[in-house]
């Protein structure tokens, strides 16, 4: 977890792109999550937050933290050969962060995901294109299920 600064004012963008799966090697999925954890230790470095989610081939991601380093991050994502069909949802100031306790999380649809799990990123993926501000409760409340199942 992160020791955080006291920013006043925080930004939180959201965006998605397909992975280029002709770049990505033969396991999409590892992709993603050895993406995930290059992100989650930059992140630390740059006082930023947030989740990772990847299904069908799509990466929703959603970045929280000071201003400037939630532009910075997203430049280099632009630049990232892995991701096609970049497109940036949303963003906006916020107060508080809703990821404050993932460097980066990451949920990704494997061959082992549950149903509900399975159901839950097919929701977000959906919300996306027509509430944003849907989607990242959707993916919070994701992660807080995953914890509390991983608990049990």
């Amino acid at each position: 977890m992160n020791a955080y600064s006291s920013h006043k004012q925080f930004s939180r963008l959201l965006y998605i792109s397909s992975l280029d799966v002709e770049n990505s090697g033969e396991r999409p999925e590892q992709t993603a999550r050895e993406i995930a954890e290059a992100s989650a230790a930059h992140n630390r470095l740059a006082d930023l937050t947030g989740s990772l989610l990847f299904i069908d081939g799509c990466f929703i991601q959603i970045l929280e933290g000071p201003p400037e380093e939630v532009e910075k991050t997203f430049e280099r994502i632009c630049c990232d050969f892995r991701h096609i069909d970049l497109r940036l949802i949303d963003l906006i100031s916020v107060s508080e962060r809703l990821f404050e306790h993932w460097d980066m999380a990451c949920l990704c649809e494997d061959e082992e995901t549950s149903l509900a799990l399975r159901d839950g990123l097919q929701e977000v993926r959906f919300l996306v294109g027509i509430n944003a501000s849907q989607a990242t409760l959707q993916m919070r409340s994701l992660l807080d299920s995953q914890s509390a199942g991983s608990k049990d």
